[in-house]
């Protein structure tokens, strides 16, 4: 296999949130895709973020709230101490609890969505302001009909390979009424491998690991950052054939063992599919010099003491379906990220006893003439799977089906 390693470095922020920091960054990398920073002025910084949602679905419901920071430092900076309240057009409401800073939930016997029920969000902060968003209705969700996937070849300029990859699709099935709105959000999970066993660790003294294959295995779950919506105004019938949604290539581990695939259908309201189509044009265009700025996408949340206040962000009422699929590893794919790691036995004990702030040191092992000896990797996580991917973990996840 060629040397191609990647590596997905998620951030544990809301995917609502990170596409309204003002910084046009990418999911999946740690870099941003231009240095250029326009100016945006300060009436865009410090302002409140929303992201909050209510579904068919049984609750917890959750509010995230924070306030957006600046194009050079962005960050998540949540906003605490506020009461927050979900209410419906019969007259019921539930106040959530912040269980932790900026998020807040109902309980799991609380409010409840239901199909033909309008809902708005409320907000009042610490320091007395109070937003709200605007009754929305609850639609009936579409069934999925089914996921697949074909193979896809994807030249890339200046690389020395196309890209190989799994393009999938979605079909819907017939709606119950003739214009729906759609929103997609996609969850990614995979099982890999390191690409060595631990086989001794190393704090002052060298000792043997046991078992070496318990850092072998891990799944990685995150959210995809790509915005997909579509609507059925106009097709002659309320469904969707073969929409392409994302797409996963052979650069990282992700189809190496074992790929899932949970699709979230979401069927919204025109105004929340106009927001959501909007940020995803805003995404498309974001290599052109910030053609569009994301702070010209108004969400539904507005300040009731100044109307002129920026809020970004969106409360979306919609009805919800969704369907999983597992993936095995593709053979008629090419596959190439890295599947070694440099081994390092000259001089391995002063190697060692400089890296003492980094103890206790995992190591692989490697066939010498002087028989088994122990060898450092390039860094933990060919021996680590944990360390391998931003919140990889060992334990497999309890919707995992081999």
């Amino acid at each position: 296999m060629k040397k191609r390693i990647g590596h997905i470095r998620l951030k544990k922020i809301p995917l609502l949130i990170a596409a309204l920091l003002l910084v046009s960054c990418g999911w999946l990398v740690t870099s941003c895709v231009e240095e250029y920073w326009p100016d945006l002025g300060l009436k865009y910084e410090n302002a409140v973020v929303v992201d909050g949602m209510i579904t068919n679905d049984p609750g917890p419901y959750t509010v995230t709230l924070s306030r957006s920071s600046s194009v050079s430092q962005p960050a998540f900076l949540p906003l605490v101490g506020c009461e927050v309240s979900i209410m419906d057009n019969l007259g019921n409401s539930e106040i959530l609890k912040e269980e932790s800073d900026g998020i807040y939930r109902t309980s799991p016997n609380g409010i409840q969505g239901e199909v033909g029920i309008s809902y708005k969000l409320s907000i009042q902060t610490p320091n007395g302001r109070h937003y709200e968003s605007e009754y929305a209705y609850l639609s009936p969700p579409t069934t999925i009909d089914s996921i697949y996937y074909l193979p896809e070849l994807k030249e890339v300029v200046d690389a020395d390979h196309p890209t190989n990859g799994l393009q999938f699709y979605i079909n819907t099935g017939m709606a119950e009424q003739d214009t729906n709105y759609y929103l997609w959000r996609l969850e990614s999970s995979f099982k890999f491998e390191a690409n060595h066993r631990v086989m001794f660790i190393f704090d002052g003294t060298m000792e043997r690991f046991f078992p070496s294959d318990s850092l072998l295995t891990c799944w990685w779950t995150g959210s995809a950052k790509e915005i997909f919506t579509y609507s059925t105004e106009k097709l002659s019938q309320p469904v969707i054939r073969n929409f392409p949604l994302n797409y996963v290539d052979t650069e990282t581990k992700m189809l190496s063992i074992r790929y899932s695939l949970l699709v979230n259908q979401l069927s919204i309201t025109k105004a929340a599919h106009k927001f959501w189509n909007s940020l995803s044009e805003m995404e498309s265009e974001s290599g052109s010099m910030f053609s569009r700025q994301p702070y010209q996408v108004r969400g539904n949340v507005r300040c009731l003491e100044d109307d002129d206040e920026p809020v970004l962000g969106y409360f979306m009422v919609a009805g919800k379906s969704s369907k999983r699929i597992f993936v095995d590893r593709p053979s008629e794919l090419d596959f190439f990220y890295s599947a070694k790691c440099n081994l390092i036995t000259q001089e391995l004990y002063t190697l060692l006893w400089g890296m003492v702030s980094s103890w206790p040191v995992l190591l692989a092992g490697q066939v010498t003439e002087n028989g088994y000896v122990p060898a450092l990797t390039a860094d933990q996580g060919c021996v680590d799977c944990r360390e391998e991917y931003n919140g990889a973990t060992l334990q497999q996840p309890d919707f995992w089906i081999e």
